[in-house]
């Protein structure tokens, strides 16, 4: 590929760009000014590459005054300094006053009566002014160049960030998971801890090499942009067609600029935490649960959202929460139930104020879902048999599905009307029944047809499964399919983003949320909402309030909003 100084002309710093005042030979017998001294000073080691071939070089004891000068350059400088390259490169004593078209060179009058006889010719002044104004229209092509790759450097930047604050996000998670083993998983701590550095090296090393080679490509470009301004702005006429020359055939051209603009990002890497999850964590091996740091490769996603940390739930580091839904009453609230490791059963739910996550205590009882549109809510409870599980989603004023397992293969879904005057009282009736094993979540669309759920799976299989079913129930019509070949999903919820009404299923295992279309009896990925959010570290739920609002929670007990931008 051309250097910078494939672009000069003779008797210019290809480094500057400005005349030379002392040229100076590098070891390589590339020519520069003063200049090189900068180039020396952002180089450690005491080397530096040559801005021209590159090869290694180094500056003496005495610096650049200490360079052997080229006294032929210099000598070229003065014959022609008074010229400004207005004489004949074949006839010394003639002046350039015409164009060749056919040769697109400046000519003399002995050119033009000898070599160019046969050749179609044009006043040399008039044909730069002409091709000053394709040398404008350039510049505006170099400049929407500049524009792009100056944007794509800010988006490396930001990535470079959001990975630094996903390592320091995932750094904590990794921290609060070792507070509540003993001593004895230390060792297990320090090789997680090994891994994220390795793969955030890694991952840094990637993002940092594409940065470098879009500064460097915006840096030429600005050169180029520059060299055009001044050709046009006070360049003699034959510099102007010099210009023009390379322009169309080397630095600067289409294919040129096409190749400095083309070093885009197209997907984004994140660590990511790998870990094992089952009913009840310490009978896990204590690596298992303390996990381990992987690359995750997710495409990024055009949709804007702003994610929020609202509160902390709970106070232990070891908390997961199930469900959670926002009250809109006279003091907003939500309703957040989660479990403490060690137990087999879900927690009473426990309110929290909106703003500033500030315990609420009240002595009413509390269901799992207010009765307000778009409320979502668990319970798990123990029987005499063999356990049961009830979840509601879709309440409507005092009317919600519900949908109830006895762990049988079957479960029926009801429609629940609560009365809300004390003693709550509730009646439920089968709207039809499908055939699911032990389900953790579950929503239903706006058009009441499509129920979507979360279902557990038996050992030794460890993932979960998101299923589609239809009325008038029976088995599913299809099994959601992601791009990941790990996936534990652990919460759904229709949503309406923008215009598009989508189905938003969280991924605690990729720390992130997939934007799922469902069309008749097909679910199909359509993209990450929020991609690498060093917030999102493995939502167990998520629902949505009145104000369009999606309400998500972490384990470990963060509760997060996200809110679209645009």
């Amino acid at each position: 590929m051309a250097t910078v100084g494939d672009f000069t002309e003779p008797g210019t710093c290809s480094v500057c760009l400005d005349p030379y005042r002392d040229p100076k030979c590098l070891p390589c017998n590339h020519t520069f000014c003063e200049c090189v001294t900068y180039v020396s000073n952002s180089h450690t080691g005491g080397t530096f590459p040559c801005p021209s071939c590159r090869k290694p070089s180094s500056l003496p004891a005495g610096g650049v005054a200490a360079l052997q000068s080229n006294f032929y350059t210099k000598k070229q400088i003065a014959r022609a300094a008074p010229l400004k390259k207005t004489l004949c490169n074949f006839h010394d004593d003639n002046k350039l006053e015409f164009y060749c078209a056919k040769c697109d060179e400046a000519i003399c009058i002995n050119c033009k009566l000898t070599k160019h006889k046969q050749h179609k010719t044009d006043d040399l002044n008039s044909a730069a002014e002409q091709k000053k104004v394709e040398l404008a229209t350039n510049v505006a092509r170099i400049q929407r160049a500049v524009d792009k790759v100056k944007k794509q450097t800010e988006l490396s930047k930001g990535e470079q960030q959001a990975v630094l604050d996903k390592k320091e996000a995932l750094e904590k998670n990794i921290r609060n998971r070792h507070a509540i083993m003993v001593a004895a998983v230390n060792k297990f701590r320090d090789e997680a801890l090994d891994s994220l550095r390795s793969v955030s090296t890694d991952i840094e090393s990637d993002v940092a090499k594409v940065l470098n080679q879009q500064e460097d490509n915006l840096k030429q470009l600005l050169n180029i942009q520059q060299r055009l301004e001044q050709t046009i702005s006070r360049g003699a006429a034959s510099d102007v067609i010099v210009v023009m020359k390379q322009m169309r055939r080397g630095r600067g051209s289409e294919q040129d600029v096409k190749q400095l603009t083309s070093v885009d990002r197209n997907t984004i890497s994140r660590p990511c935490l790998d870990f094992k999850v089952t009913s009840d964590v310490m009978l896990q091996k204590a690596r298992d649960f303390l996990g381990t740091v992987s690359r995750t490769e997710m495409e990024d996603t055009p949709t804007k959202v702003k994610v929020e940390k609202r509160f902390q739930c709970g106070s232990e580091a070891d908390v997961e929460v199930f469900s959670l839904c926002h009250d809109d009453s006279d003091t907003p609230r939500v309703v957040v139930s989660y479990e403490r490791r060690g137990l087999n059963w879900d927690y009473p739910e426990t309110l929290y104020n909106e703003n500033g996550g500030e315990r609420i205590l009240t002595g009413e009882k509390q269901g799992k879902v207010s009765h307000k549109r778009f409320a979502k809510g668990m319970t798990m409870f123990l029987d005499s048999s063999a356990g049961s599980m009830a979840t509601f989603s879709k309440s409507l004023t005092v009317e919600h599905y519900r949908l109830h397992n006895h762990c049988s293969g079957k479960a029926n879904v009801d429609m629940e009307k609560v009365t809300l005057t004390r003693p709550f009282r509730s009646e439920a009736k089968t709207v039809f029944i499908i055939n699911v094993g032990a389900h953790r979540a579950f929503d239903v669309d706006d058009t009441e047809q499509h129920f979507v759920v979360v279902e557990e799976v038996k050992p030794p299989n460890m993932w979960r499964k998101v299923r589609l079913y239809q009325r008038p129930g029976g088995d599913p019509v299809t099994t959601y399919d992601p791009p990941t070949h790990r996936f534990q999903p652990s919460d759904v919820c229709f949503y309406s983003l923008g215009w598009q009404h989508v189905l938003l299923v969280t991924d605690e295992l990729n720390d992130t949320i997939h934007v799922v279309g469902v069309e008749g009896k097909e679910m199909t990925f359509l993209r990450y909402l929020a991609p690498g959010c060093p917030l999102l570290i493995q939502p167990t739920a998520i629902t949505v309030d009145v104000e369009a609002r999606l309400w998500v929670a972490c384990r470990g007990g963060d509760i997060l909003t996200v809110t679209a931008t645009e």
